[in-house]
């Protein structure tokens, strides 16, 4: 069965949820975040999540005075592991898809536009979405960064031929991790970044 861009959301939400506990780690992370963007088949995002443990929702707590109800236990939504293969329920929705979107872009244009990039989406998108704005803002100053450490290890590069290539790995997977986040519906801050523009 052929899965949407909503399908691919809640994959990616299970494995933030999952990264962020430390069932995978930032390449693991990395790699199934671009498979799930990549997937067409309900069983290609299934792969993604079969050996990871997904959240269970606490229940609710029984009314004061009133003694406890057995009921049947819940299941989280979005894709969830009965055992055999996992199956799918809706998930309650968040912020807007077009916004996470556009705040993604802001992260991922550090492979076709840096700088520029963040700066547009932040000067037209995100003068109508603080959470767009706030993201493209973070992007900017990290490529910035990235610039600015490219300029001074010119010297080294000269000298080391492979110091420009790690710097780019290192910016491309916080470009990912940054666009990954922020299409799930956070707002990215990367743990390395100069934050020259404030506004």
């Amino acid at each position: 069965m052929r899965v949407g861009d909503a399908d691919r959301e809640r994959t990616i939400d299970h494995l933030k949820y999952a990264f962020g506990e430390g069932r995978l780690n930032g390449e693991e992370f990395e790699e199934r975040v671009a498979a799930a963007l990549a997937g067409r088949t309900r069983s290609d995002l299934e792969a993604l999540l079969d050996d990871l443990l997904l959240p269970m929702p606490a229940p609710p707590m029984p009314m004061s005075g009133l003694p406890a109800m057995p009921h049947p236990p819940v299941q989280p939504p979005g894709w969830i592991n009965n055992g055999s293969r996992a199956s799918f329920r809706p998930m309650k929705p968040g912020r807007p898809r077009s916004e996470r979107g556009w705040a993604a872009t802001a992260h991922w244009a550090a492979f076709v536009a840096p700088v520029v990039g963040p700066l547009v989406i932040g000067k037209t998108v995100g003068s109508r979405s603080e959470f767009v704005r706030t993201n493209a803002r973070e992007a900017l100053n990290f490529h910035l960064t990235c610039l600015i450490s490219l300029i001074l290890l010119v010297p080294a590069i000269l000298f080391v031929g492979f110091v420009d290539e790690l710097l780019f790995a290192a910016a491309s997977v916080g470009a990912l991790l940054g666009g990954a986040r922020a299409f799930g519906g956070d707002s990215m801050r990367y743990a390395v970044n100069l934050r020259l523009v404030k506004k």
